[in-house]
């Protein structure tokens, strides 16, 4: 049996009927467009990639590579292959080699503890052949990282970082068919994973520094700016690329007067990798950056609130709380969105339980889709949120930073 379609102008007039029903809600301004989309893809592709690249450079990569080549032309392969039992290689690893045309040297994949000794920076290269990370072998109980920035190790740790690469190493090669370029294949793989997850902590990092910025050089401008007080987590050198875990907790502060030259202050930070930590104002009030703060009611309760940025004259106080998310894949923006609304309510039960007013709330983000933007809509409607901000749309239109600066500004107590 075929089924009739209606006929065109009633599908139509259906169509139109049912939208003038049910018709959607006029996007908000601040959602994003799909051109802002993907500008703001482009540029967080541009910024990873620098970053990536950056930090491939200083590692000097390479240098331990053509180190390795060196060794190859000396190695005897004899010796290496009598003794690969007690250097934790498989010798049927060590055929596969053989098998190649032509064989492939065996310390392309393979070291020896008295190898590690003489050139510790190769720590480094025969760990990522192994495809291990700097943290697994810290959690193992054999931290790489003095190795791998030259120091030499014991010859009883060089043993055991020996047997451990050669053995994983050993599994992989038999496991995998081997190439002459194989072992850089996964040296490089394991580089980019490494610099993956460093990613993904500077992503939020570059996001405070987008905000935070302009906003510094803002307040200096209108002389309402006493200091900043700042970590830097410094460069990724060779033995840290992974070095999350390493910032240093030091706190540090510039005072700002008006003999300071705030642009190369907030130059030289940024090569630092700086991570903003409070914003100290003429007016005594702060800005606390991803500061946890606990609150108590009548009863001693605790309420443990930390937003991303926190306006206060004392500790205790919230003149205005905003969550801020970078990053620019559409696929996080709801998850973004989620985690910012738990941290409102979190605020905004913490206020009603202790009695105290409930501030002002802002969102921003690098993008918000248009579910993101319409939930935000309607938590603006509540009366759960103040404002919402785009910061590609900021950064695309003077206007609306200067407008974005403005309302930090009033945020911060000093209203325009």
């Amino acid at each position: 049996m075929v089924r009739r379609r209606r006929p065109r102008r009633r599908r139509i007039a259906e169509h139109r009927a049912n939208y003038q029903t049910n018709p959607d809600p006029p996007l908000p301004p601040f959602a994003s467009t799909p051109d802002e989309i993907q500008r703001a893809v482009e540029r967080n592709s541009i910024k990873r990639g620098l970053f990536i690249i950056k930090n491939l450079v200083a590692l000097d990569f390479t240098a331990l590579v053509r180190c390795v080549d060196q060794i190859t032309r000396t190695y005897d392969k004899e010796v290496w292959y009598e003794a690969a039992p007690k250097l934790g290689i498989d010798t049927n690893a060590l055929k596969m080699l053989d098998a190649n045309h032509p064989p492939i040297p065996y310390p392309y994949y393979f070291c020896t503890p008295e190898l590690l000794v003489q050139h510790p920076e190769l720590t480094m290269y025969y760990r990522n052949v192994a495809m291990v990370s700097q943290k697994v072998m810290n959690d193992m109980g054999l931290s790489t990282i003095a190795y791998e920035a030259g120091q030499a190790p014991p010859l009883d740790i060089a043993t055991d970082l020996a047997l451990h690469f050669n053995q994983i190493i050993s599994a992989l090669v038999l496991s995998c068919q081997v190439t002459p370029q194989r072992h850089l294949e996964m040296a490089y793989a394991n580089l980019g994973d490494s610099f993956g997850g460093s990613w993904r902590n500077e992503v939020g990092r570059l996001a405070y520094v987008e905000v935070i910025t302009p906003l510094i050089i803002h307040l200096h401008q209108h002389g309402y700016l006493h200091s900043i007080v700042y970590t830097l987590k410094g460069l990724i050198i060779r033995g840290k690329e992974e070095g999350e875990g390493k910032t240093s907790r030091k706190l540090h502060t510039l005072v700002v007067d008006e003999d300071t030259d705030l642009l190369a202050e907030l130059a030289r930070l940024e090569e630092q990798r700086v991570v903003y930590r409070e914003i100290r104002l003429q007016n005594g009030n702060r800005l606390l950056l991803n500061r946890q703060i606990t609150l108590y009611d009548a009863e001693g309760k605790s309420y443990r609130i930390g937003p991303d940025l926190l306006s206060s004259s004392e500790e205790t106080d919230i003149l205005w709380g905003g969550e801020l998310k970078g990053g620019a894949d559409p696929a996080g923006s709801d998850e973004h969105w989620k985690t910012a609304t738990r941290a409102f309510d979190r605020i905004l039960l913490a206020c009603e339980r202790t009695g105290r007013p409930k501030p002002p709330l802002s969102f921003i983000a690098t993008i918000l889709v248009e579910r993101v933007a319409r939930e935000a809509a309607e938590w603006i409607a509540q009366g759960k949120l103040t404002s919402v901000y785009n910061l590609t749309q900021i950064a695309d239109d003077p206007a609306k930073q200067q407008q974005f600066l403005a309302d930090l500004t009033a945020f911060l107590g000093y209203p325009e």
